[in-house]
């Protein structure tokens, strides 16, 4: 039976979650700012799609 003092060094030794936890906080991050830029192409869109259509009602 292994004692508690092994089997705590063998968790500490395991690096496999780490990177997983590295990359999911990487994927947030992209996700983050794609979400961002996406919001802002949007609502630069919406302003010139209520501009044109401003003008055009006007003629």
């Amino acid at each position: 039976m292994k004692s508690i003092a092994s089997i705590l060094r063998a968790f500490h030794a395991d690096d496999s979650g780490a990177a997983f936890i590295e990359y999911t906080a990487l994927l947030g991050v992209v996700l983050a700012v794609g979400i961002s830029v996406l919001s802002a192409v949007g609502s630069w869109a919406n302003d010139i799609w209520n501009t044109l259509s401003t003008e055009l009602g006007a003629t």
